[in-house]
């Protein structure tokens, strides 16, 4: 059986990377001498089946497990505004991967558009940072061609797409996955972050964690158009809008909701109505998130600043938002086509086509960046965004 050389090294910086516990991979088939490996001072051989196998354990891609070199680790700027409650926290191999590979793209968009005359976007930093919550919901429904009453109407997808196509309008990409890189079994945790801007004045992008429901993901994108037109970077994971958050994070929650919720008149009278039918809070709340598409926690918390409620009724819906943190996932649907289409915001898709179209861009690197291994994945995202023409 063929054996390849393996430096102890190497294979402690992948334990680093990955967080993996040495004892539990150890407990895994094959593996049980995987603490001696560890401990080794020369370089030593494995076989390929092991190597596989530790790989697998690991989520580290095989090339990685035999570098001779330890890589030098680069932390994202990115890393230093994790939080999680406002305590900063490590973050996962999986963020740390997902920003790299969104970072990547955002670097080529960034030199491709002004190679093509694009200038700055003037969203990136317009609103001054000590804008109230109002001035903020306005530019938002301004910069994003957001019209009066713009959520009703429709199902929670179709505010999400809606929304989306507002933001790339704009000038924003906008991305979205459920992994981390092409791995399944890297699911990316909602409960660690939500969505992450990363601020450029030619390519500002976002990412928006796809295991969230429909609502959430919105309120996320909204959320992060904030932070651009604001000026600042952030990983987001504000579960559950508490208290504790901080000043600019309230003020940017309240205009999210500020912007889909554009009549407070009309919010109170629609709240009051279905009270005066005998209905719980709950209920009340979660007619509310239909009717609004947010989620019922937060429309709840802006019937308090209204008054309409108290606190009790807040943490009455808090605990029921509690015992649901992830809710429904928006489902990603069996057309593997379609799926990768969902992932990609379709400008960048158009630039890689264009360049690969050119010969300015070779087909690998094209793939490469679209997150697809075959050059018929690459047909069926074209034909998927109706760029195939």
């Amino acid at each position: 059986m063929a054996s390849i050389m393996v430096h102890p090294a190497t294979l402690r910086w992948a334990v680093s990377q990955s967080g993996a516990d040495p004892a539990a991979v150890a407990r895994k088939e094959g593996l049980s001498d995987f603490p001696q490996w560890l401990n080794a001072v020369d370089p030593f051989s494995l076989s390929f089946s092991k190597l596989t196998a530790l790989g697998s354990a690991l989520q580290m891609p095989f090339g990685a497990l035999v570098r001779s070199v330890v890589p030098e680790v680069h932390e994202d700027e990115l890393i230093r505004y994790r939080t999680i409650d406002n305590h900063a926290v490590d973050a996962s191999r999986n963020l740390k991967d997902t920003i790299a590979i969104m970072r990547n793209r955002q670097n080529w968009a960034h030199d491709e558009m002004l190679t093509q005359g694009f200038g700055k976007n003037l969203l990136v930093g317009s609103v001054s940072s000590r804008a109230t919550a109002d001035e903020l919901a306005l530019r938002l429904r301004e910069e994003l061609s957001l019209e009066a009453g713009w959520c009703r109407h429709k199902r929670n997808a179709e505010r999400f797409r809606f929304l989306r196509e507002k933001a790339s309008d704009a000038g924003l990409m906008v991305m979205v996955d459920s992994k981390a890189g092409t791995s399944n079994a890297r699911r990316l945790d909602v409960r660690e972050f939500r969505a992450f801007v990363l601020l450029d004045d030619v390519a500002p992008l976002i990412f928006i964690n796809r295991n969230d429901s429909y609502a959430a993901m919105m309120f996320s994108l909204l959320h992060e158009i904030g932070h651009i037109l604001l000026g600042t970077n952030e990983v987001y994971n504000d579960l559950f809008l508490t208290a504790d958050d901080g000043e600019i994070e309230r003020r940017i929650n309240q205009a999210v909701v500020l912007s889909v919720v554009d009549d407070d008149a009309e919010f109170r009278e629609h709240w009051e109505r279905i009270a005066a039918g005998g209905a719980s809070v709950c209920e009340i709340a979660n007619d509310c998130a239909k009717r609004y598409g947010l989620s019922a926690l937060a429309l709840t918390i802006h019937a308090h600043r209204l008054g309409i409620v108290g606190d009790k009724a807040v943490n009455l819906v808090r605990a029921a938002s509690d015992m649901h943190v992830i809710g429904a996932k928006a489902g990603s649907g069996g057309d593997q086509n379609l799926t990768n289409a969902s992932h990609l915001d379709t400008r960048f898709v158009r630039m890689i086509r264009d360049g690969v179209d050119r010969g300015s861009l070779p087909y690998s690197d094209g793939l490469t960046l679209l997150g697809v291994k075959s050059m018929h994945a690459y047909d069926g995202l074209l034909k998927a965004k109706g760029l195939d023409q």
